[in-house]
């Protein structure tokens, strides 16, 4: 845990039990090996006890999610210092919670965002950001390489036995 970290846990009492983050902060879903892109329709599995209060949060409250990668997959529970600085502001198409216990999400990626700040005092991640343009200048390299993905990600949907259109 960073000395950023141990700040904003300081601070975690400041807000009552249930405080909803204000309109322009988004509930972070940090996750591991993974980068979720504009667009792109992804499934998670999360299983952390933060991650599952974050996801139901934004369904409960009908809010996006920023959805950030690890710096470092091995940290079970990461704070702002253990998280990239950019990630994508996803919608969650369907929450499912598997007769095993493990939770799921399918996520529509939906734009870019820079975190400039993070706000202390909830039960999980709470941050605000600015968009990140998206690239305007294509090259065949990258369309090739976008073809690629696109394939991998309608073969991996292929596999989900209810798939979102």
């Amino acid at each position: 845990m960073t000395a950023e970290d141990t700040t904003l846990n300081a601070k975690a009492d400041a807000r009552p039990p249930g405080a909803v983050p204000p309109p322009d902060a988004l509930i972070v879903l940090p996750v591991r090996s993974m980068v979720l892109f504009p667009e792109v329709v992804f499934p998670i599995t999360i299983g952390r006890s933060l991650s599952v209060q974050a996801a139901q949060a934004a369904v409960r409250e009908q809010r996006p999610v920023l959805i950030v990668m690890q710096k470092d997959p091995s940290v079970d529970e990461p704070g702002p210092g253990e998280l990239h600085s950019v990630g994508t502001v996803a919608n969650i198409l369907r929450y499912v919670t598997a007769p095993d216990g493990a939770h799921h999400v399918i996520c529509q990626g939906a734009q870019r965002v820079r975190i400039t700040e993070w706000l202390p005092g909830y039960p999980y991640l709470v941050a605000k950001g600015l968009h990140v343009p998206e690239p305007q200048a294509t090259t065949s390299e990258v369309e090739a390489r976008f073809l690629v993905l696109k394939q991998q990600a309608l073969g991996v949907l292929s596999l989900l036995p209810e798939a979102p259109q």
